[in-house]
């Protein structure tokens, strides 16, 4: 008997040994937390180059999948909840048509693709809640024009999760890739 749970406790062991504990890591409660108003980009503001440990994750999120040429906003973390996380790039020169999807494994909020499809987007009936909608006043008025565009143009593509707060572009003609999010 005792055989048993030791050979249960030993496969446990065995599978997490050696897996990258950063993709287990759950934030500790003020993990990423920054002052007020201290974005990458503010509204209404000029466009000016993302913070270093803002930047850095855009790089996390794109820095096995895609070339990154420019990181165009990113925000790690919300001032409140709920508020807005995003990461969004301009891509390197030629890349795939088709956009990639993150390894299993990676952190949630992380976790770039998964159930992709192509735009031009068709609601039907109205979201629970509009991620792009609820963040684009965070970037200037021109990033979130080419990011509906990007959602109204045939050839593009996205995914979006059920309830609306999580919403990942790719374009590959655009050279544009985002990952936005809008929750707790």
């Amino acid at each position: 008997m005792a055989g048993i749970f030791f050979l249960g406790g030993w496969a446990w062991f065995a599978y997490f040994h050696a897996r990258d504990p950063e993709s287990f890591r759950i934030p500790s409660v003020h993990d990423g937390l920054r002052p007020l108003n201290e974005a990458s980009v503010l509204p209404g503001g000029p466009h000016e180059p993302a913070p270093s440990e803002d930047a850095d994750y855009a790089r996390k999120v794109f820095g096995g999948l895609l070339p990154i040429e420019e990181v165009l906003a990113s925000k790690a973390s919300a001032e409140s909840a709920p508020g807005c996380t995003y990461a969004i790039i301009r891509t390197g020169e030629d890349i795939a048509r088709t956009p990639p999807t993150s390894a299993l494994g990676t952190a949630w909020w992380e976790r770039f693709g998964g159930e992709w499809r192509q735009s031009p987007e068709r609601l039907f009936g109205e979201l629970p809640l509009d991620a792009l909608a609820e963040c684009r006043a965070a970037w200037p008025d021109a990033l979130g024009a080419e990011l509906q565009a990007a959602l109204d143009d045939p050839g593009n593509w996205y995914m979006r999760s059920a309830s609306g707060a999580d919403l990942h572009i790719f374009s590959a003609e655009g050279r544009l890739a985002a990952r936005i999010r809008h929750g707790s």
